[in-house]
């Protein structure tokens, strides 16, 4: 059933109709639809979304236009997302209190994302798909074409499913497909054989054409592999920055990731490497920054819940809990045990609104891989 009232028709909110129809004595797809419209409907636009990042608008919010459907796959959560021209926003705050961990994967149909995570950068044209760690901080703005909307389909997929993107440069935090590529467009068609079975509301067909799309993801990402050690004259500085990063990945809690391990690794001197991690701040920033990120992702998922902050802090090479918790609060705006008790809340809470009325896209994406039993929201706002 539809809820809400719209008081000016041109400035508004409007939650649409649930899209998750009964077909033919089929289960319905759970799925929740809104449309947002004029500066009121981008207040009420951030509003929905304001967990997950910060979104404005970049052209008059007058003219503003968003419709967000979304559809809970079982092995993941697709948001549909047609709007004007937005720039989003996903600071350390968001990352903290989403209480997920997951990738985002996104099918850009029309319109250009250029997407920001760290140094890396991209442009995302149609037919591109872009793959972004939802625990790095990241900037992506989106042109709509002229006298049209943009649109992207997006995958949010446990970490867990895609466990091999962690070879990949820095952890896979911004991976960039072309539409050329023979991959991508497999891909692109295994997201049809998707959207078809929402269609049609097969939700049994649904779930098992989501998990082959979400197969041949892990599987084609996770084909890459470490070249050897590079020396400064031989390759880009970009290859070896990559080559660096899969390292520190792969020692970040061992007591042998040194300084000395990165020079040899890479056949430089100190101060080569600094030069190399000089937009980080310098190869111990960027190695004290990434084993925060690790243990936040760990107090999220909850798999740090019985752990003492003291033991977590050790584990993650902190000299002692205090200077831990000073350096994750300066990150992450938040004390690392009012995070996990935030984490825990959440998920509790996603479980429990999972079914039944009132579903939000956020609830959805946290109960991903929980086994709770999901039903169908009645058209809540839903952000992309």
């Amino acid at each position: 059933m539809c809820s809400g009232s719209v008081t000016d028709p041109a400035s508004s909110y409007r939650p649409a109709c649930d899209t998750g129809a009964t077909v033919a004595g089929r289960s319905a797809v759970p799925a929740s639809d809104a449309v947002y419209e004029g500066a009121a409907g981008l207040r009420a636009y951030r509003e929905a979304s304001h967990e997950m990042h910060a979104v404005s608008a970049r052209d008059d919010p007058r003219s503003f236009r968003a419709h967000c459907r979304v559809y809970h796959l079982g092995a993941a959560v697709l948001t549909d997302v047609r709007s004007s021209s937005l720039r989003y926003s996903r600071a350390a705050r968001h990352i903290a209190h989403c209480a997920y961990d997951h990738y985002q994967v996104t099918f850009n149909l029309s319109g250009e994302i250029h997407c920001r995570s760290a140094r890396q950068s991209a442009i995302v044209r149609p037919g591109d798909i872009v793959v972004l760690d939802t625990t790095r901080e990241t900037e992506a703005t989106v042109d709509a074409p002229d006298r049209g909307s943009a649109r992207a389909l997006t995958l949010f997929v446990p970490r867990a499913a895609l466990a091999a993107l962690q070879r990949a440069p820095a952890g896979g935090h911004l991976l960039l497909l072309s539409g050329e590529r023979r991959l991508t467009r497999s891909l692109h068609d295994h997201l049809s054989q998707v959207l078809t079975a929402i269609e049609v509301g097969a939700q049994a067909e649904l779930h098992a054409a989501a998990q082959r799309l979400v197969g041949l993801l892990a599987d084609s990402l996770g084909g890459r592999r470490e070249p050897p050690g590079l020396a400064l004259g031989q390759e880009k500085r970009g290859s070896i920055l990559d080559s660096l990063e899969r390292l520190i990945e792969r020692r970040l809690n061992s007591p042998t990731l040194s300084l000395g391990l990165l020079c040899s690794h890479c056949g430089c001197s100190r101060a080569t490497l600094y030069r190399l991690f000089d937009a980080e701040g310098g190869p111990i920033r960027y190695i004290r920054q990434r084993r925060l990120e690790r243990a936040l992702r760990e107090l999220i998922s909850g798999s740090a819940s019985d752990r003492p902050i003291l033991q977590l802090a050790l584990r993650h090479r902190f000299a002692s809990e205090a200077t831990f918790n000073r350096a994750f609060r300066r990150t992450f705006g938040i004390p690392p045990g009012e995070l996990r008790d935030i984490a825990a809340r959440s998920r509790r809470a996603a479980v429990l609104h999972a079914d039944g009325d009132g579903a939000q896209a956020i609830n959805w994406i946290r109960t991903l891989g929980q086994g709770a039993e999901r039903g169908a929201g009645d058209g809540s706002r839903a952000g992309p």
